[in-house]
């Protein structure tokens, strides 16, 4: 239904009440007894302790089980809250997560209005591509980010209109839910996320469905993420790239880049299984890169590029491939997949391929990179030189083939020219697929601008001893092949293996 003027009314005044809240009274108004910190100190073999950012996140919940999830997340960098750190000094990010509205403030009104109107005029779209026999036809903008301004900040919620409703009963459904005077409800709406103008001090409040865990991690953990990278960014201009990094325990780093759903994870994953307990993560999924010029007092580089790469800790969200996949199985998650049995009746079912096949090949299962591999594997904060990138363009879609006569090449480029234009037309390929950013930080951090600052970052520097200060690039192409990207990447590029 449209929406009436006395509803248009109320949301008027509500929200010019809220524009007069400050960021400290709604703060003020979230009780959060709980209070912890999440410490990410700087590792480097090339830089003394306290050269680097010390990166901070002060965290506070009024929900004891959120406050365990998070200790388990978070294990080994959660600490008790310490008085002497203060969170609103350089570095420090101050999060609020509440289950439940701020006192005396109540949901802003206004927000609540704006997702029933964006919806329902979502639904008259597909409705109107209905009427008008226009199959597969989508509303253009099925999901947004609402947003609430307040004196000093904002409130948004992500709203994911109803969207399933394209196919031919779409107009029964809405012609029965109107006589019942049963709203079509939107599929999913976030709880209420907020900030101030720095974006210094962020929070999350609503009906936070504290017992699903999936549901927790995932607005616990974007929150936090968010946090992170205002702080990141703020203080080291840094880039947000999706891909994965991790580490050795001599100075030595690998980048891994690639298009979505091509492995990046699973090779890290699959690194970890396989080398020695040096190996360490620094990135799962997404990481920042900032220049060697925000370390001070490092030593002086025998050659290569360094860089200061930095991440929040998280569970991996791994398929059945990554599991017991055909390519490289991975028994250390099988081990720490509580949702996945691995068991006679599960490998038979998957052999005669029934009707349970597809749906149980698309479940996701969540790992905990402490449980699977042992503690002290994250390194979070990290400086030193990068020995490598590697490109993962291989061809993903051979995988469906019954037959292939492909095989894997590894493409090594070490000229600073030749890396350069591997990178670019990598990236101009990848397109948004390679840069990582977010709606709520966009007054900070716009990922359409960070092509250039990357390539800024890499190929700026000059030569050292006769070595060119750029990270040497491994573009992999053809047949996926785990275990011939593990070797490269451990063996050759890290020198840890088992």
């Amino acid at each position: 239904m449209a929406v009436g003027a006395a509803v248009r009314q109320r949301a008027a005044a509500a929200a010019r009440h809220w524009r007069r809240v400050s960021v400290k009274t709604l703060r003020s108004r979230l009780s959060t007894p709980h209070v912890c910190d999440i410490k990410l100190p700087l590792i480097s073999n090339e830089a003394p302790a306290g050269s680097g950012p010390a990166l901070n996140i002060r965290l506070g919940t009024n929900n004891e089980e959120i406050m365990r999830w998070c200790q388990l997340e978070y294990f080994g960098f959660l600490k008790p809250a310490d008085a002497a750190t203060d969170s609103h000094t350089s570095n420090t990010s101050d999060v609020c997560i509440h289950s439940g509205p701020p006192g005396q403030l109540g949901y802003p009104y206004a927000l609540t209005a704006e997702v029933d109107n964006f919806t329902d005029a979502v639904r008259r779209d597909e409705e109107s591509a209905e009427w008008q026999n226009i199959s597969g036809a989508e509303s253009a903008h099925p999901s947004r980010w609402l947003t609430q301004l307040l004196l000093d900040g904002f409130i948004s919620r992500r709203v994911a209109a109803h969207v399933g409703l394209s196919a031919g009963h779409l107009m029964d459904t809405v012609r029965m839910a109107r006589q019942l005077k049963v709203p079509l409800a939107p599929s999913e709406v976030s709880p209420h996320y907020f900030s101030n103008d720095l974006l210094s001090t962020w929070g999350v409040f609503g009906e936070l469905k504290s017992g699903d865990t999936d549901f927790v991690g995932d607005y616990v953990h974007r929150v936090l993420q968010l946090a992170h990278a205002s702080s990141v960014i703020s203080a080291c201009h840094s880039v947000w790239l999706k891909g994965t990094a991790i580490c050795n325990g001599n100075g030595g780093a690998v980048i891994i880049l690639g298009p979505r759903a091509s492995g990046k994870t699973t090779l890290a994953l699959h690194c970890l299984a396989t080398s020695t307990p040096k190996i360490r993560l620094i990135g799962l999924e997404h990481f920042h890169i900032a220049p060697e010029s925000v370390i001070q007092g490092a030593s002086i580089s025998s050659g290569g590029a360094r860089a200061l790469l930095m991440s929040i800790p998280s569970s991996a969200s791994v398929g059945i491939g990554a599991l017991i996949g055909s390519l490289k199985p991975n028994p250390s998650l099988v081990e720490a997949a509580h949702t996945f049995t691995c068991s006679a009746a599960t490998i038979n079912s998957l052999m005669r391929n029934s009707e349970e096949t597809i749906w149980f090949m698309g479940r996701r299962h969540v790992v905990n990179i402490n449980e699977a591999f042992g503690p002290h594997r994250w390194c979070l904060t990290w400086f030193g030189t990068v020995k490598g990138i590697v490109l993962l363009n291989w061809d993903v879609h051979e995988l469906s083939r019954p037959t292939s006569s492909a095989g894997t090449q590894i493409i090594h480029w070490t000229e600073k020219e030749d890396c350069f234009k591997a990178l670019n037309a990598f990236a101009t390929n990848a397109g948004a697929a390679l840069f990582k950013g977010h709606y709520l930080i966009r007054s900070m951090y716009n990922e359409l601008n960070a092509h250039r600052q990357l390539e800024e970052m890499l190929f700026s520097g000059g030569e050292v001893d006769g070595k060119v200060g750029v990270p040497p690039i491994f573009e992999v192409r053809g047949a996926v092949h785990f275990d011939a990207v593990v070797k490269l990447i451990c063996d050759r590029l890290l020198n840890e293996t088992n």
